[in-house]
C-alpha cells in the first residue's frame, strides 16, 4: 500500500481545496509543494524522531506533512505543558531537536521556530519510502499519575483508524471537515490524516470560539466536525445555521443532558469513545440509534474487535488494526493480542459498550465497585453543580468509600442535603458519598477530562493544611 497520501492527492485532486484557515485556501497541489519544500528543511536537521510544538495553523499542517515525507517521527508536545514537563517527556523518548510555530525556550534543546527553516540548507533526501509498520506519531497518554506513556502510532493505525472511522461517520470525498481539536492530541490530529487520506477538505480553527465556529460552520458548508462534549454545550449557548451531517462527539464522558439537548435540537451527534493508542475512536453510535441516549458509548467499528475480561473486575481489552504495537517508553499490556485498556466496562447482548470507570479509579467499599463517573453523572442533576469529581479515601470499616467534590455554578452555594436528595433518588446507598465538600475548581487534565488522582492529591493536601 502508497502511504504517501498527500503526494497520491495531489495527483488525483490537484486544484481541489486541502486545508483553509482564516479565510486562506491551499489546494492539494499547493499544500504538497509547500510540504516537499520545507522537507527539505527538516532533512538538515538530520534527526529520525523530532518533537514538534505546533497549534493549529497551515504552518503546522505542513511540517507534519513535510515530517512525514521525510520519514521522521512526529513526537507531538502537548502546548500546555509547562518546559520542566515537556523536557521530561522529550528525554523518556530520545528528542533533543524541536520544531515549533510558536515561540518556545528550551534549555538544552535545538528549537527551531518555523520561519527559521528558511535559513537551513536544502537536503535533498525527500518522499522516503514507508512501510504501514513505520512510526507515524508518537504522543503522550494523559496520565493522571505518574511517568506519561509514549504512545507509538504507525501509518497502518492511522489509516485503519481513519477507515473505521469513515465505514461509521458517513464521510467522502466531497465532505468538508472542520477541525477544532488541538492537532498536537489524536483528536485533532486524526482528523487532518482521515482528510488527506480520503481527500477531503478541512477547514482549521486555531482557537475554539463558538460565535466563530457557528460562523465558520455555515460559511463553508462543513459536513463533518469532531468534538468534545464542552464544545458542543458552549455551542448550544447560541444559535446558528449549519449542513452538518455528523458531529463525532468524544475526548471525555458526555452527561445524557448535553446529549438529550443536542439531538432535541437536531444536531447529528454520533457518540464515541476511543483513547491514544487507538489511533481514535474503537465505537461510536449514530444519532438514528434508539440507544444512544442509553448511555453506550456504541458498538465497536468494523475493524475492531472488543471483549471484557470479567476475571479481572471487568476490564475492557481491545484488537484491531489501529491499536498501537507498542509503547516507545513502556511495555504494553496484552492479553492474547488484546490491549488492556485500563477501562471497566460491560457490552450488552447486542454488543453495545458501557464504559462504567477507569480501573485506577474503582472505589472498593466493603466488597461492593463503585464506579466514580456514576456519581458524578448523579450529582450533575442537581442545578448548582457545575462540575464534580468523586474521588476515593481510605476508611477504617469499609477499606474506601467516596467523597465528592463540586464545583458550584456561579452564584450558587453548596446545599449538602439537596445535593445529597438527588444523589438518593439516583444511586443505590453504598454509592453514596460518605462525604461532600465544595472545590473552588475540579482539576482537568490536558485532554478534558476529570483527574481524580489530582483532584484526589489537593484534596488531601488542603485537609492536611487545616489540621
Amino acid at each position: 500500500m502508497d502511504y504517501n497520501w498527500l503526494e497520491m492527492q495531489a495527483g488525483m485532486r490537484p486544484e481541489k481545496t486541502a486545508v483553509i484557515f482564516n479565510g486562506n485556501m491551499l489546494s492539494f497541489r499547493e499544500l504538497y509543494e509547500e510540504a516537499l519544500s520545507v522537507s527539505k528543511k527538516l532533512n538538515a536537521l538530520r534527526r529520525r524522531r523530532i518533537g514538534f510544538f505546533i497549534d493549529n495553523t497551515v504552518e503546522a499542517a505542513i511540517l507534519i506533512h513535510a515530517a512525514m515525507l521525510s520519514g521522521i517521527e512526529l513526537v507531538m508536545i502537548n502546548r500546555r505543558l509547562t518546559v520542566v514537563e515537556i523536557d521530561s517527556q522529550m528525554k523518556d523518548v530520545e528528542v533533543d531537536t524541536i520544531v515549533a510555530t510558536k515561540k518556545i525556550s528550551m534549555d538544552g534543546y535545538r528549537v527551531f521556530i518555523y520561519a527559521d527553516l528558511d535559513g537551513l540548507q536544502d537536503v535533498h533526501d525527500n518522499e522516503k519510502a514507508v512501510s504501514g509498520k513505520d512510526a507515524l506519531s508518537i504522543m503522550f497518554t494523559s496520565g493522571t499519575t505518574g511517568r506519561a506513556k509514549a504512545v507509538r502510532q504507525s501509518y497502518e493505525n492511522h489509516y485503519e483508524s481513519a477507515i473505521g472511522c469513515e465505514q461509521r461517520f458517513r464521510y467522502g470525498p466531497d465532505s468538508i471537515w472542520m477541525n477544532v481539536n488541538p492537532i498536537y492530541h489524536i483528536s485533532g490530529f486524526s482528523i487532518l490524516m482521515r482528510s488527506v487520506i480520503r481527500g477531503c477538505t478541512m477547514i482549521l480553527i486555531e482557537k475554539f470560539e463558538p460565535l466563530n465556529v457557528w460562523q465558520e460552520l455555515e460559511k463553508y458548508k462543513v459536513t463533518h466536525v469532531s468534538m468534545v462534549p464542552v464544545m458542543l454545550g458552549r455551542m448550544m449557548e447560541h444559535e446558528g445555521r449549519h449542513n452538518l451531517e455528523g458531529i463525532l462527539l468524544g475526548g471525555a464522558g458526555v452527561t445524557m443532558d448535553i446529549l438529550d439537548r443536542a439531538l432535541e435540537r437536531g444536531f447529528p451527534v454520533y457518540n464515541s469513545f476511543g483513547m491514544t493508542e487507538t489511533c481514535s475512536q474503537i465505537v461510536s453510535i449514530s444519532p438514528e440509534d434508539p440507544k444512544i441516549l442509553k448511555g453506550t458509548v456504541g458498538r465497536p467499528l468494523d475493524n475492531i474487535s472488543i471483549r471484557i475480561d470479567e476475571e479481572n473486575e471487568g476490564e475492557l481489552l481491545v484488537k484491531g488494526p489501529a491499536v498501537t504495537t507498542g509503547y516507545v517508553n513502556a511495555e504494553l499490556s496484552l492479553d492474547e493480542g488484546y490491549f488492556r485498556t485500563g477501562d471497566i466496562g460491560r457490552i450488552d447482548d447486542e454488543g453495545y459498550l458501557y464504559i462504567l470507570d477507569r480501573r485506577s479509579d474503582l472505589i472498593i467499599s466493603g466488597g461492593e465497585n463503585i464506579y466514580p463517573k456514576e456519581i458524578e453523572d448523579a450529582a450533575a442533576a442537581h442545578a448548582s453543580v457545575r462540575k464534580s469529581v468523586a474521588i476515593k479515601q481510605k476508611d477504617a470499616e469499609w477499606g474506601e468509600v467516596p467523597v465528592l467534590l463540586i464545583e458550584l455554578e456561579a452564584g450558587s452555594g453548596l446545599d449538602r442535603t439537596a445535593v445529597m436528595a438527588v444523589l438518593e433518588q439516583r444511586l443505590a446507598r453504598y454509592k453514596l458519598p460518605k462525604e461532600i465538600h465544595e472545590t473552588e475548581e475540579v482539576i482537568m487534565t490536558s485532554t478534558g477530562k476529570v483527574s481524580r488522582a489530582r483532584n484526589r492529591e489537593a484534596f488531601e493536601r488542603k485537609k492536611s493544611s487545616s489540621i
